[in-house]
């Protein structure tokens, strides 16, 4: 059996094959029965665009529960997040080694970072082909 994640969301637009969820992503402790009071617990509004093949079984102002998988979204925390954390790091120890500059060293993990998410910003269509949502 897969493992899903879902949220609930409102549709905020439709165009073009596309719906336009709205979610309020929480963290993990707004559950809480102290969370009114806590600082630390916060919830923010996202949009997620979902593909669709008829929107016409759609309206702006529904209720609809989006679903992806758990193992895409630990594939989605991996190249977000995890990749880019250990090129910035052996680049950083890469550098400082071949040139003993903490300040080139800096600037190597910097431009590595830059080209990282340059180079995922170029590929975005084949991203948004495998991480997607569906409506349930």
């Amino acid at each position: 059996m897969v493992e899903t994640i879902r949220h609930q969301g409102k549709i905020e637009g439709i165009a073009d094959g596309i719906v336009k969820v709205r979610i309020l992503q929480s963290s993990a402790c707004s559950g809480c029965s102290a969370a009114k009071l806590c600082q630390s617990s916060e919830t923010k509004e996202k949009f997620v665009d979902v593909r669709v093949a008829d929107v016409s079984s759609y309206q702006v102002g529904d209720n609809v529960v989006l679903c992806g998988s758990l193992t895409q979204g630990l594939k989605a925390t991996w190249w977000a997040y995890a990749l880019p954390l250990l090129l910035v790091i052996s680049s950083v120890v890469v550098a400082f080694n071949l040139t003993q500059s903490d300040g080139i060293a800096a600037a190597v993990a910097l431009l590595v970072l830059v080209a990282y998410y340059g180079g995922m910003y170029a590929m975005r269509s084949k991203f948004e082909k495998r991480f997607s949502f569906t409506i349930e």
